[in-house]
């Protein structure tokens, strides 16, 4: 029998809670909305965990806009990485509950790469390309400038005419290189962005003054991290979890680690699937009490497999993170990966 004092469970949350592991695209808004539209007795306020590296900007809005119309506000429990349409989706959510393994990124819109198929790139890098040229190219005249003066005789005005086409014979090769039509696609991406968070952070309240432009133009890669600490710079409301959602953080933890990353991604209705993989160990365990032996598995408790987290390896969220993993061993995500996928193919049939 165990003697540990119970920790909180996942029931706790005083909400809904939604996971999305995946790209950002149209399936998963489309899978998210149905899930919100099934769900008939739904709380007040939904926690969606958010585990992205991107995706689609327009379906991070239409995301955003989705939990706003079906709850009077939701949070993102940030688990793992959100990046770029991730962070997008965030400026929508009126709390961002941080995890000490969270990190979210840049709003990085991805456009298409010249002359490759299927092939995208950093806005980030055209805009650290531009400026690196911008800068370049001042360096490169004043140089030559203060050159011409120093060892001619030279007037200024002709030093700096000189100094122009030195610097223009320079620079223009490489700027040659730039192709005008990928920039209006970055300009026209960066615009979405900044159109859709302003939207949502008026929705929301979200973001503090300026951080907005500071996502857009103030971090040099996709890849950049933004930690708790520095996103408490940009957002109004981040918190560490708490005991209500350190469960589920730890939930989301489990299934990321025992999981590749998902193409497409993964949406679930995370309590209603435990519920149903709970039920669905009840009901194999029923049937074994009934018919001991009769599948080889052994019904003696000291027998059963320790959960996942379980043992002397428990960290310092103790009976909360242990609780929340022995309840949502990779199984949960595999049953709703499975029942997912009958649904598609029964929609497609009929």
């Amino acid at each position: 029998m165990n003697d540990q004092p119970e920790g909180p469970k996942m029931n706790s949350y005083p909400g809904d809670v939604y996971f999305y592991h995946g790209d950002i695209s149209r399936e998963g808004y489309a899978e998210l909305s149905s899930l919100l539209e099934d769900r008939d007795d739904k709380a007040q306020k939904a926690c969606l965990i958010l585990i992205t590296d991107g995706g689609n900007p327009h379906a991070a809005y239409r995301m955003a806009r989705a939990l706003f119309h079906h709850y009077r506000e939701f949070e993102v429990l940030i688990a793992d990485t959100c990046k770029s349409a991730g962070t997008l989706l965030c400026t929508g959510a009126k709390k961002l509950i941080f995890g000490d393994r969270g990190e979210l990124g840049p709003l990085d819109i991805q456009v298409s790469k010249p002359d490759e198929m299927f092939e995208n790139m950093s806005g980030l890098a055209l805009i650290q390309a531009l400026n690196a040229l911008q800068g370049q190219t001042l360096v490169a005249f004043r140089q030559y400038l203060m050159d011409i003066r120093r060892r001619s005789q030279i007037g200024t005005r002709l030093a700096a005419e000189i100094a122009v086409k030195l610097a223009d014979g320079f620079i223009s090769p490489i700027a040659s290189k730039i192709d005008p039509i990928t920039v209006g696609e970055h300009q026209r991406a960066m615009s979405i962005a900044m159109a859709y968070g302003q939207r949502l952070s008026k929705m929301s309240s979200s973001l503090r003054p300026g951080a907005l432009v500071r996502l857009l133009s103030d971090y040099p890669s996709h890849g950049f991290v933004i930690d708790r600490k520095e996103a408490s710079e940009l957002f109004n409301n981040v918190e560490a979890p708490c005991p209500q959602t350190l469960p589920l953080y730890a939930a989301a933890r489990n299934i990321v680690d025992s999981s590749n990353y998902p193409d497409p991604p993964m949406v679930i209705d995370l309590l209603k699937e435990i519920n149903l993989n709970r039920e669905k160990r009840d009901e194999q365990h029923d049937t074994a009490t009934d018919n001991p032996g009769s599948d080889g598995a052994s019904t003696d408790p000291d027998d059963s497999p320790e959960p996942i987290g379980g043992g002397d390896d428990q960290d310092s969220s103790g009976s909360a993170a242990s609780d929340s993993r022995a309840i949502t061993e990779p199984s949960v995500a595999d049953d709703a990966k499975s029942r997912v996928t009958r649904g598609k193919k029964e929609r497609r049939a009929s």
